[in-house]
């Protein structure tokens, strides 16, 4: 089944997941909707990588479901939801440091393809890939650097590099595990700008998790807050500026009007 109109392309259902005593989520409900930016937000331990764990496939729930397009997949394999369309950047960005940017990109493409023969050697002969791959980095911005080494990049453009072998395995859905750690302000700006073309000109649902305020405020079309591994607000950025509550448990003063948004 796939998501049409405002079906939602990812249901979260009472998730609950403990590590022993602790409880990191605990009966987490949200939906992303097609063609949408719904950031999660919330203080250092709040649950957020926990919660994104399982819906990527790396932890399973204790209780609840995850309906993706429209199909249950609490039992389907980290990789296999790949397959599917979900597709999750991490937090450390991870790459072939011996290898080429597009060689990078080259073998994110080529994974989707049934396999011929030697994985180096076919990417290496195969001119459709890297055509795709070289498409890909012209999309992100990184097509002058396409035959540097990857270590070569600054932090930032390996963040946005991680997002183009993201973007190769053709996901119906991503899931941005804090795109904007460790950048500076350009480069911060630079992977917000490429997030706002994904959503105009992919209408991708995405799922950011950030602590960048100024980023989530600018992104967001809603805003969940998650703490203690529940959910205690969920809205458009300016009802969740509005919320006391969240203001009190997270936000503080400085986001009270437009103008500011850090944290």
């Amino acid at each position: 089944m796939s998501a049409q109109g405002n079906q939602a392309v990812l249901d979260i259902r009472g998730l609950v997941k403990s590590f022993g005593a602790l409880r990191a989520t605990d009966g987490v409900s949200l939906q992303v909707r097609p063609g949408e930016i719904h950031a999660l937000i919330g203080p250092n331990g709040a649950g957020k990588t926990t919660l994104v764990a399982q819906l990527s496939g790396q932890l399973q729930p204790d209780e609840g479901e995850i309906v993706f397009m429209g199909q249950a997949i609490n039992a389907v394999s980290a990789h296999a939801r790949v397959g599917l369309g979900m597709v999750r950047s991490f937090q450390i960005t991870r790459l072939f440091k011996s290898f080429s940017v597009i060689d990078n990109v080259a073998l994110a493409v080529q994974s989707l393809q049934p396999q011929r023969g030697s994985l180096w050697r076919s990417v290496a002969q195969d001119r459709a890939v890297y055509e795709k791959a070289a498409g890909l980095l012209q999309e992100v911005g990184l097509a002058e650097r396409a035959d540097e080494l990857a270590p070569a990049l600054s932090h930032g453009e390996q963040r946005i590099l991680e997002l183009a072998l993201a973007l190769a395995t053709e996901p119906k859905m991503l899931l941005l595990d804090e795109p904007m750690a460790g950048t500076g302000p350009e480069e911060s700006q630079r992977v917000v700008e490429l997030i706002e073309s994904l959503r105009r000109d992919r209408q991708m649902a995405i799922l950011l998790v950030e602590h960048d305020m100024d980023a989530v405020f600018r992104l967001a079309d809603r805003i969940s807050v998650l703490v203690n591994g529940a959910l205690i607000a969920s809205g458009s950025p300016d009802e969740i500026r509005k919320d006391a509550q969240v203001r009190a448990a997270y936000l503080g003063d400085e986001v009270a009007s437009p103008a500011g948004a850090s944290a």
